[in-house]
């Protein structure tokens, strides 16, 4: 019997402890054809912060990749820079448990999210990136 189609997904992000990471934007988390809502993600320097959304349940866990999450800025203040700490997107089908379908317990201090890449300069920051862009940014030799 092959695996139920996912019907919610679950967010973790915590902003890093690094000075100004803290933001008040929004951010868009897009699984295309599974889920989209604009969240408050971002919060105050060392804080952790829980998302839920709806999915369409036209995709399995198994068959969603880092690749198909993406990130996008949205307004307000979509001009400050945001630097998570960790992010997580979690998955739960119609048995009732979350699965893990991306884990980045330590994410890249070089990745700044904010649509305006001057904002955080060396680097700039990011407008849009998925999740895959990012693990390889964590683990160079993966990719």
């Amino acid at each position: 019997m092959p695996d139920p189609y996912v019907t919610s997904i679950m967010v973790v992000a915590s902003t890093a402890r690094t000075q100004n990471a803290d933001s008040d934007m929004f951010i868009e988390v897009l699984i295309p054809g599974v889920a989209a809502s604009e969240v408050d993600l971002p919060g105050t320097v060392g804080e952790t912060r829980v998302v839920t959304m709806s999915a369409s349940g036209s995709k399995r866990v198994s068959e969603i990749t880092p690749a198909d999450i993406f990130i996008n800025t949205e307004p307000p203040n979509e001009g400050n820079a945001w630097l998570p700490a960790a992010f997580y997107v979690l998955g739960k089908d119609d048995s009732g448990d979350y699965q893990v379908i991306c884990a980045i317990s330590e994410w890249p201090s070089q990745i700044w999210i904010s649509r305006d890449p001057s904002v955080h300069r060396y680097p700039d920051a990011f407008p849009r990136l998925n999740l895959d862009v990012v693990l390889s940014a964590q683990n160079p030799a993966a990719t």
